[in-house]
C-alpha cells in the first residue's frame, strides 16, 4: 500500500529543485564573487613566464651555437717503437679525427653560406623597401599636385563665372549691354 506521506527531506529536496530551476544566476560565495579576476590579466605571472621563456631560449641557443669538441688524445703515433698492432689503432684514431675536423669545416662553411645568404636577403629587402617608399612618396606628390591643379581649375572657373556673372549684372543694371547689341545690328 502506497503512502501519501512524504518525508521532510524529500519535500526540502523538491523545494530546492524548484528554486534551482527558477534561478537565473549560479550561486557563488561572496568571497569568490569579489575575488573573481579571470578577466583581469596577471602581469606579474606573465612577466615571470616571459623571463623563464627567455632563459630557456637563451640556453637552447647557447647549446646550439656552442661547438662541441671532443679532444682525442693520441698517445701513439706512427713512430717506431709502437707495437705492430698499434699502427692500426693509430690509423683508426687519425681517420676519426680527420672526419671530425672535416665535419666541423663543412658546418662552418654551411653556416657562413647561410649568414651570407641572410645578409643578402636583408639587403634585397632593404632595397625593395627603399624603392617602395620612394614610389609611395612619388605617388603622394603626384596626388598632391593633381589636387592642387584641380583646386586651381575650380578657383579659375569660380572666378570666371563670378566675373561673367558680375559683368552681366553690371551691364544689365547700367543698360550699357543693351546698347551694344543694337549698334552692332545697325552697323551691319
Amino acid at each position: 500500500m502506497a503512502s501519501s506521506v512524504v518525508s521532510g527531506r524529500q519535500l526540502e529536496k523538491w523545494e530546492k529543485e524548484r528554486e534551482d530551476a527558477n534561478r537565473t544566476e549560479i550561486p557563488m560565495p561572496k568571497a569568490a564573487r569579489d575575488s573573481f579576476n579571470s578577466m583581469q590579466p596577471n602581469f606579474n605571472a606573465l612577466a615571470k613566464f616571459e623571463k623563464k621563456l627567455d632563459r630557456f631560449t637563451q640556453r637552447m641557443e647557447d647549446k646550439d651555437s656552442g661547438v662541441k669538441t671532443e679532444a682525442i688524445v693520441n698517445v701513439m703515433s706512427s713512430t717506431a717503437g709502437a707495437g705492430s698492432g698499434d699502427f692500426h689503432t693509430y690509423r683508426g684514431f687519425r681517420k676519426k679525427e680527420n672526419a671530425r675536423i672535416a665535419d666541423f669545416e663543412a658546418a662552418r662553411k654551411e653556416d657562413e653560406a647561410r649568414r651570407a645568404w641572410e645578409a643578402e636577403q636583408a639587403e634585397r629587402e632593404a632595397d625593395v623597401l627603399a624603392k617602395r617608399s620612394k614610389k609611395a612618396a612619388k605617388r603622394a606628390r603626384q596626388k598632391e599636385k593633381e589636387r592642387e591643379r584641380q583646386q586651381a581649375e575650380k578657383r579659375a572657373r569660380g572666378e570666371a563665372s563670378a566675373a561673367a556673372g558680375g559683368a552681366a549684372a553690371g551691364e544689365e543694371g547700367a543698360g550699357g549691354g543693351g546698347g551694344e547689341a543694337p549698334a552692332a545690328a545697325g552697323s551691319s
